[in-house]
């Protein structure tokens, strides 16, 4: 058999070369289009669920929220299991699928079954909602932000920076490709909080329900449908989103017998605070606002961080004086350092065979032939690489770099046993 190929192989020399540029050419294309990344993702197919519920209880959080979901899910095709943690005021559940199903179409099939399972859980108790389309190694790019100097804390407080953080610089970088994504951590979550005095609620015949319902009623936006005026027409429009804490101070509550009406501002505190937290982000000794990247499963880690790297410089020019962004951590760099051992292996292998044939054979058409070898091998194992999906990390790479030694010692040998055969 290796005898007739070989002989195949002369006698057709044109074609051999034409197979070696087709070849040449899907793993180039391979090459480009394989994930890369620092380690392989080993993430099962899976959707999470997430329902919060602020101040209920884990018992009731399983009750209410974990167990109508989980079993809405237990009918859906392709599941292999399904796990749930209920904490409080929040409830996660899991959905594992087979390995073999789409996971967009995994998520549509939840999606579907999310739309079912918000009409039996009781009203105010939390909208279940499914989790970014990432997995634990989605983290690829990591940043803060920060005041440029601590003594502008008085004229720019955490509420700002987590402000920033989540209507600006979050916003920018979600618009990255690739990215699903960005969570935020740190810094001080800005409410408009309605402080109610009970004695003044009281005093004036009011309950809390009627404080909320008034505040819902108030603050939203309507249409009036339109006005025809000769030749034209005018549209109408309900203006009653709030501004700030003005706008609420001056919602009516409700009007008394002698025809004065009740503000919110008599019975009430408007303020602006900051959200109840259960943790801070420091850096350096201070304290600022964390942001993560999160990745989509099966994209190119290096050129979503690219990606990034290319808003995040948008998103410095979009800052106010006196806050600045600061990467912390990014995949990129092990990446790099991941497929420059694999491109060094390759160039010290060719190297060396060069070195070894020429000094034992005499001979550089021999060492030529062994040299073309190594990068049309590691080619052929790209295109194989992309044909079942799987990302050029670490490991693989780490492999292909062994694997380039086994390749000379073979060619080595078989190229010095043809020069002693032709020579003898």
């Amino acid at each position: 058999m290796l005898t007739w190929l070989v002989e195949l192989s002369l006698r057709y020399r044109f074609l051999v070369l034409v197979a070696f540029a087709a070849v040449a050419f899907l793993g180039w294309r391979a090459v480009n289009t394989v994930p890369i990344d620092a380690f392989p993702d080993v993430t099962p197919v899976q959707v999470n669920i997430y329902t919060e519920s602020p101040g209920l209880a884990a018992e009731d959080v399983e009750q209410l929220l974990t167990f109508p979901i989980e079993s809405a899910m237990a009918g859906l095709p392709g599941v292999e299991q399904i796990r749930s943690v209920s904490l409080f005021g929040l409830s996660y559940v899991s959905v594992y699928f087979d390995d073999d199903m789409d996971i967009y179409f995994a998520r549509r099939l939840v999606m579907e079954r999310l739309a079912e399972v918000r009409d039996r859980i009781p009203e105010g108790y939390g909208s279940p909602e499914m989790g970014p389309n990432s997995s634990g190694l989605g983290q690829v790019f990591w940043y803060t932000v920060e005041r440029t100097d601590e003594r502008l804390r008085d004229r720019i407080d955490d509420m700002d920076l987590r402000t920033i953080q989540d209507w600006q610089v979050r916003l920018i970088l979600r618009t990255a490709p690739g990215v699903d994504d960005v969570l935020s951590w740190g810094g001080q979550e800005r409410q408009h909080q309605v402080i109610v005095d009970p004695l003044k609620l009281i005093g004036h015949g009011l309950t809390f329900r009627e404080i909320m319902e008034a505040v819902a009623a108030n603050n939203r936006q309507v249409g009036g449908q339109y006005i025809d005026v000769g030749r034209e027409q005018y549209l109408v429009r309900g203006l009653g989103l709030v501004h700030d804490e003005a706008d609420l101070g001056r919602i009516v509550l409700k009007v008394s017998d002698e025809g004065t009406p009740v503000y919110l501002r008599d019975v009430a505190v408007i303020r602006q605070a900051p959200a109840l937290r259960f943790g801070a982000v420091t850096r350096d000794g201070r304290e600022v606002v964390l942001g993560m990247a999160l990745s989509r499963i099966g994209t190119n880690a290096k050129d979503v961080v690219d990606a990034v790297k290319a808003r995040f410089e948008t998103a410095r020019g979009a800052l106010p004086e006196g806050v600045r962004l600061e990467p912390v951590y990014e995949r990129t760099e092990l990446v790099e350092k991941a497929v420059a051992t694999a491109e060094r292996a390759l160039v010290e292998g060719s190297i060396l065979v060069a070195i070894v044939l020429f000094l034992f054979l005499g001979e550089l058409r021999a060492a030529l032939v062994v040299i073309a070898a190594l990068p049309l091998a590691m080619l052929i194992a790209f295109v194989f690489m992309e044909r079942w999906g799987l990302s050029a990390n670490l490991m693989s790479l780490a492999g292909l770099a062994i694997g380039t030694g086994m390749m000379v010692d073979g060619a080595v040998v078989m190229v010095e046993n043809l020069g002693q055969t032709l020579s003898s």
